[in-house]
């Protein structure tokens, strides 16, 4: 019994971890638009995609905490977290720059 729990445990963290690097991929996908819209003049557009990848930011942060039992993972997710807020951070001075 315990073994099909364990699959069915490792089975949820699976998905968790897929859906924490999409949230990760849609951030960055967020913060390549501000780009361009950013280049296109539409300011207010840019600063909506730029809240839409903070906010991924927050959800991944909260996630990783929720599992502790990521380990490898979980430090991998971790990492594109750190880069992602640093490319946030980027792209925020940037526009305070324009």
């Amino acid at each position: 019994m315990q073994l099909t729990s364990d699959r069915r445990c490792s089975g949820h963290v699976e998905r968790v971890c897929l859906t924490l690097q999409s949230d990760l991929d849609l951030a960055f996908s967020y913060l390549r638009l501000d780009e361009a819209e950013t280049q296109g003049g539409k300011a207010a557009h840019a600063t909506e995609l730029i809240a839409k990848a903070v906010i991924a930011h927050r959800t991944v942060l909260r996630e990783l905490v929720c599992f502790p039992d990521l380990s490898e993972r979980k430090r991998e997710l971790a990492g594109e977290a750190r880069r992602l807020l640093e490319s946030i951070q980027s792209v925020e001075r940037q526009f305070l720059i324009l």
